[in-house]
């Protein structure tokens, strides 16, 4: 790599790399027939986010490359913590993230400093593809007690797929019969002490609302005030 663009990456100088596109369109493509390391693993390493976005958006092909360690941009980026840039990598294409799993199946059992999994990730962020791939991927490594992980909040995946308004992720964990449904805590209390119901119903205004309490219900979630109420059922029909 050209020693001024390895120290533009080095430093996340958008605007060199920008007057070195311009002045030779198909530098980037250059880049990618070249051995080691390629703009994009330098700022995935400094953590310069700013400068991958547009490289990424330059020479998305450069999100593949790996460096002469065998690493891609995405490996780099996810063993700094840099999770900015890890989210603007997905953006590129959804089969990164399973690569990313595949090389370190570890990976899926790592957490934010707020506590949050890469299952809470993708529900916030709205990146249900993703959701999908990780579902799977937790499947397939019996890894499915991860689908009650609370973050700093003690907010489940649940909790932030209702709170988010987010219908595909809770019909797809509920219904679409890729886990089994007994798997999920659906009643799971967060800090404030809601369940998932308890979210929804908190903030019901939107179109959606109604469906997706209908497949909360249906799958026997409660509000946090009726879960004491059916445990003493419960306990005196048994006596």
């Amino acid at each position: 790599m050209d020693q001024r663009l390895f120290q533009a990456a080095l430093n996340g100088d958008v605007d060199h790399l920008l007057r070195e596109v311009e002045a030779n369109p198909s530098m980037l493509h250059a880049v990618a027939l070249e051995d080691g390391e390629n703009p994009l693993h330098i700022a995935c390493l400094a953590g310069h986010l700013n400068f991958a976005a547009t490289v990424v958006k330059l020479r998305p092909q450069l999100s593949w490359e790996l460096n002469q360690d065998g690493f891609s941009p995405l490996h780099i980026a996810a063993s700094c913590g840099h999770i900015e840039i890890v989210k603007e990598l997905l953006q590129v294409n959804i089969d990164l993230c399973l690569e990313l799993l595949l090389s370190h199946l570890e990976s899926i059992d790592c957490t934010t400093a707020q506590g949050e999994t890469a299952l809470h990730l993708a529900v916030k962020n709205n990146q249900f593809k993703v959701f999908q791939a990780l579902i799977q991927h937790v499947k397939q490594v019996n890894k499915e007690d991860l689908l009650n992980s609370k973050d700093l909040y003690e907010n489940t995946i649940l909790h932030l797929a209702v709170y988010k308004k987010q219908y595909q992720v809770v019909d797809h964990i509920l219904n679409g019969g890729v886990i089994s449904k007994e798997k999920m805590e659906l009643n799971s209390l967060n800090k404030s002490g809601l369940t998932p119901v308890d979210m929804l119903l908190m903030f019901q205004s939107e179109a959606g609302d109604r469906e997706i309490h209908d497949i909360l219900i249906q799958t026997g979630a409660l509000k946090a005030g009726n879960l004491q109420y059916t445990y003493t059922r419960r306990k005196n029909k048994s006596s």
